[in-house]
């Protein structure tokens, strides 16, 4: 029987052709030096270009596609990749590699160390952005991390950089509770790691904005508050039981 890797890389990816060859090229090139054995996930969220096609095409069998048919949002498809994931410890990372690479080893070291959850943060003593977003993109951040808090019942200082490290177990427990497909799952993951008593780090990161995001405030806002809002109604009505 094949033994279960030490780490597990899940990257989301929607409609990421012009990038995803290339990320997922170095990735391997950072892990092929690193003495832990590994695997790369590619959760495919229903891309309607050759995302997927171009990760069937890696020919590294340490890298797998786990494609939704059609597209459910960032939350389910990071679900469906870390409940495929086989490794020791799992961290999830974005398309762009907006936090640099070398935070694997870092992230490793603390999820080794004892810690369940490890979270990148641009908002603690240490953290460094390079390339801000815009002044509204920030200032609706803000917003969203006090709200997030308030509904969260936490002081983590940032919820939504897409760097985030668990213990297996930990991972699996939390997604296979989760129900927030869109903009609201990493506050239901915080969430959940507190509701189950699970020992969370926030590690300060080195961060640069994707200049060419697709995400649009005015399709996000309403939609992200109405998931923070279904996630404490969730909670009260028994959903995260089992």
């Amino acid at each position: 029987m094949a033994k279960n890797p030490d780490l597990s890389i899940v990257i989301p990816a929607y409609n990421e052709e012009k990038i995803i060859q290339s990320t997922i090229a170095k990735v391997i090139s950072y892990l092929k030096r690193k003495r832990f054995d590994w695997e790369i996930i590619v959760g495919d969220d229903g891309s309607k270009d050759r995302t997927s096609k171009i990760v069937g095409s890696v020919k590294d069998k340490k890298v797998r596609l786990v494609r939704l048919v059609k597209n459910r949002g960032k939350g389910a498809a990071l679900r469906e990749g870390i409940l495929n994931a086989t490794g020791k410890y799992i961290i999830f990372m974005d398309a762009d590699l907006s936090v640099p690479l070398e935070n694997i080893e870092i992230f490793f070291n603390t999820l080794n160390k004892g810690a369940d959850l490890a979270i990148a943060s641009r908002r603690v003593k240490g953290a460094k952005i390079l390339i801000h977003q815009p002044w509204y993109r920030e200032t609706m951040g803000r917003v969203f991390t006090l709200l997030t808090q308030l509904v969260t019942g936490t002081d983590v200082a940032d919820f939504t950089c897409g760097f985030k490290g668990f213990k297996k177990e930990s991972a699996k427990k939390i997604f296979r509770a989760s129900l927030i497909d869109r903009w609201a799952y990493d506050a239901e993951i915080i969430f959940l790691a507190k509701k189950f008593g699970l020992k969370i780090r926030e590690i300060p990161i080195v961060w640069k904005n994707r200049e060419d995001t697709r995400v649009r405030l005015k399709s996000v806002v309403l939609e992200t508050f109405r998931d923070l809002l279904k996630i404490r109604w969730n909670d009260l009505s028994g959903k995260y039981e089992n």
